[in-house]
């Protein structure tokens, strides 16, 4: 009988979820709920659930929308030290004391 149980408990926790929680503000929620109000205005079929929604944004998603929210994701501080590498890739080495004097002598002359 302890047995049965055991293996019982077993069977219980090999069950996997598919499901993963994900954090989005409120504003994102709101477009979501607006969008989901709307595609559920029918007289017939199933539900459109949320997942399948953000599935089909998803799906849209292409290169160059990933290479804007790189960008954007960059601070001035990220965008000062790729530009100091490309400087001495092209220039050859040199402190970031002089690059900055460069910088703010080029901001000054134009």
């Amino acid at each position: 009988m302890e047995q049965n149980k055991l293996e019982n408990r077993t069977k219980e926790i090999k069950k996997q979820n598919n499901f993963t929680a994900v954090r989005i503000s409120s504003k994102v929620q709101k477009k979501l709920s607006n969008i989901l109000s709307k595609a559920n205005k029918k007289d017939y079929g199933k539900r459109v659930l949320a997942m399948e929604i953000i599935e089909s944004a998803l799906d849209l998603i292409q290169d160059h929308h990933i290479k804007k929210l790189q960008e954007n994701s960059l601070s001035n501080t990220d965008r000062l030290e790729i530009k100091f590498r490309e400087y001495v890739k092209k220039n050859g080495k040199i402190s970031k004391d002089d690059f900055l004097g460069i910088l703010m002598n080029q901001s000054l002359s134009a």
